[in-house]
């Protein structure tokens, strides 16, 4: 299987030029404890999105870094504040944010010949919605019980992944949390810009930058992108000011 970072850079490069212009974030700060339900509530935030990996904790960890716990887990208990975490990861991956998260729902994005598909899964449970789900959620399935599948080619709905920079994942997160009517009220958390904040500027709502969190712990590729789109905010826009864009 590709790996989840190739993908999201076969999909990137050919729109780099147009992207670069979508990766102003509405603030930079020094951490996701930065973050506080009363400011939130006092710039009219009801919604927050959340990418995981190098914005909660190191590549492909199990758990919320133990710096963040504390500030991430008040944000999950405040009141008038809704969550969803908005992902690129494979299959895998999915399942066992779910288990990490279980009060939050996790998005993933798939096209399908009927359209396309958002795959939500909340702790153990798992829906789908969009007008390609049926399709999507059909693709790939086993027969029932002791039934062999049938020893001919079955043309079944070809399930490609939506990966960020998306505005229709960022879409289907807001619907998720009933928000979509109101997109100025939703802020997306994340370490990159040109996934996680181009995403939130696609889609037309706020966003925040935070520096990634171990970054030794990702894959060369991913340390090196990420040090380029650094460059090209820096030429775009100067060196990123915290708590301004």
């Amino acid at each position: 299987m590709t790996a989840t970072w190739m993908q999201t850079t076969r999909r990137l490069l050919p729109r780099l030029a147009g992207l670069s212009r979508e990766i102003r974030p509405t603030f930079h700060l020094d951490s996701v404890n930065g973050l506080n339900a009363g400011c939130l509530r006092d710039l009219g935030v009801e919604a927050v999105l959340w990418d995981v990996d190098g914005t909660l904790m190191a590549h492909h960890a199990g758990r919320v870094d133990p710096a963040l716990t504390a500030g991430f887990e008040a944000l999950l208990g405040a009141a008038g504040l809704r969550h969803a975490i908005v992902s690129n990861c494979q299959a895998a991956r999915f399942a066992e944010l779910g288990e990490i998260f279980p009060s939050i729902p996790v998005v993933l994005g798939y096209e399908t010949g009927a359209g396309p598909a958002f795959r939500v899964r909340r702790g153990a449970c798992e829906s789908w919605r969009g007008p390609g789900a049926g399709a999507a959620s059909s693709a790939g399935g086993r027969a029932p019980g002791n039934v062999r599948p049938i020893r001919k080619p079955i043309h079944k709905p070809i399930r490609k992944p939506i990966r960020k920079p998306s505005r229709r994942l960022v879409r289907a997160a807001l619907e998720e949390l009933d928000i979509a009517d109101r997109p100025e009220a939703a802020l997306m958390v994340g370490d990159q810009y040109f996934t996680d904040i181009a995403s939130a500027n696609l889609a037309g709502i706020r966003s925040a930058k935070v520096p990634t969190l171990h970054r030794a712990s990702f894959p060369a590729p991913v340390r090196w992108s990420q040090r380029l789109e650094a460059a090209l905010h820096r030429l775009r826009y100067g060196r990123p000011r915290p708590g301004g864009a």
